[in-house]
């Protein structure tokens, strides 16, 4: 037993001595260098990666973001579609309601036109008061009064019965101007 631990002593002396000899010495360095040379190579593939897995990450951000764009410019597409359509048939609804009250307006209108033998009496039974005197001045008055009463601008855009009838007894009061000057 002796004998091994001297034997071990002995070897571990000469390792000892080995380590300290140049040649051992260069070739930790060497050692040390390449595990540094490693080390750097795999520092500088692990960046790369973690930026190729931030890129995915961004490109997949990014093609989710323009899906949901999408998404949404389709939703807005329908709804105009939807309003589009709606609109359509709602203003072609008005249409043919506006042409059936420009009928009955008429209807009525021609029975007043027909009934009048003046301008004076076509405004009183439009409801415009005129002067008792009846001179030129106070119905050519009273037609101005008409004028802006029954213009079509001036008429409610809501109640698609008034346009008509404002539309038609404007009309009516110029057409009957050119048969009856007030002045």
């Amino acid at each position: 037993m002796g004998y091994n631990l001297r034997k071990k002593r002995n070897v571990m002396f000469d390792r000892e001595k080995l380590k300290e000899t140049d040649e051992y010495k260069r070739a930790a360095q060497e050692e040390e260098a390449s595990r540094q040379h490693v080390l750097q190579i795999q520092s500088k593939e692990a960046q790369r990666l973690r930026k190729r897995i931030k890129a995915e990450r961004v490109r997949v951000q990014d093609l989710e973001r323009r899906k949901k764009q999408r998404l949404e410019e389709m939703r807005e597409t329908q709804k105009k579609e939807m309003f589009f359509l709606f609109s359509s048939w709602r203003d072609e609804e008005n249409m043919n309601l506006k042409d059936r009250l420009r009928m009955e307006v008429r209807k009525e209108l021609s029975k007043l036109e027909q009934s009048c033998i003046d301008m004076a009496s076509l405004l009183r039974s439009l409801g415009i008061l005129i002067g008792g005197s009846l001179c030129p001045k106070e119905v050519h008055a009273a037609y101005k009064r008409a004028l802006l009463r029954f213009h079509p601008d001036r008429a409610s855009k809501t109640d698609i019965r008034q346009q008509v009838e404002a539309e038609e007894k404007f009309k009516l009061i110029s057409r009957m101007k050119e048969k009856f000057p007030c002045h």
